[in-house]
C-alpha cells in the first residue's frame, strides 16, 4: 500500500483524518477484537492527485456493524 500511495494515489481518509487506530475491519476468528478496536484498515477510497483538491470529507463508519467490515465514504464537491 506504501508504494501504491507513493505512486501519486491520495488515500482520501487520511487527507482529513490522523489520529491512529481508526480500522474498517476485525477478524470474525476473534470475536472481542471489534470491542477492543484491534482491526486493521484495509478498506481504502483513493483518487488521484488531480481529484485532491474536489475532496470534501471521508469517514470509517465502524458502528455499522452488517459485515466484519464497516463502511468507508467520500464526498466530492461538483464543480
Amino acid at each position: 500500500m506504501t508504494k501504491f500511495l507513493n505512486s501519486g494515489w491520495i488515500d482520501t481518509f487520511r487527507e482529513f483524518h490522523t489520529e491512529p487506530h481508526r480500522y474498517s475491519w476485525w477478524s470474525q476468528r476473534f470475536p472481542t477484537v471489534r470491542a477492543q478496536n484491534k482491526g486493521w484498515r484495509i478498506d481504502y477510497i483513493t483518487v488521484t492527485e488531480p481529484l485532491r483538491k474536489q475532496l470534501k470529507d471521508a469517514e470509517i463508519y465502524p458502528n455499522v456493524k452488517h459485515s466484519d467490515h464497516c463502511p468507508v465514504y467520500i464526498e466530492l464537491k461538483i464543480k
